[in-house]
């Protein structure tokens, strides 16, 4: 059970914006601002290492914890998170998920390391 003290990190919620090149494409890129910001818990899971491109790459997963609202309820895998204080990015991977059924927090799993 998560307690309000745990949540410590601020984290701000990037949503994917559909930009026109005016050539037909569409290119897609996150905003710098967030869309909204809370207040969270972030939970490492464990890490791994992938090969790519002939050289190691790093990654590490997280669990994120967010207290539910109307804001947080409409998060997807589209979306990207940021600690607004540390510089983290994580692609979010899947959520939300309401850990205990007690519908007072969702849980996203979410990944570094790996594109957003």
């Amino acid at each position: 059970m998560t307690r309000a003290g745990e949540l410590r990190h601020r984290i701000g919620f990037f949503k994917r914006h559909e930009t026109d090149d005016s050539m037909g494409n569409v290119e897609t890129s996150f905003p710098d601002d967030p869309e909204f910001e809370v207040f969270g818990k972030v939970s490492a899971k464990f890490g791994g290492e992938t090969v790519l491109a002939q050289r190691l790459q790093g990654h590490q997963v997280y669990t994120l914890t967010v207290r539910q609202n109307s804001k947080t309820e409409n998060i997807d895998p589209s979306w990207m998170a940021k600690d607004m204080n540390e510089d983290t990015v994580w692609a979010i991977q899947s959520g939300p998920v309401d850990p205990d059924d007690s519908g007072a927090f969702y849980e996203f799993l979410c990944q570094t390391g790996v594109a957003a």
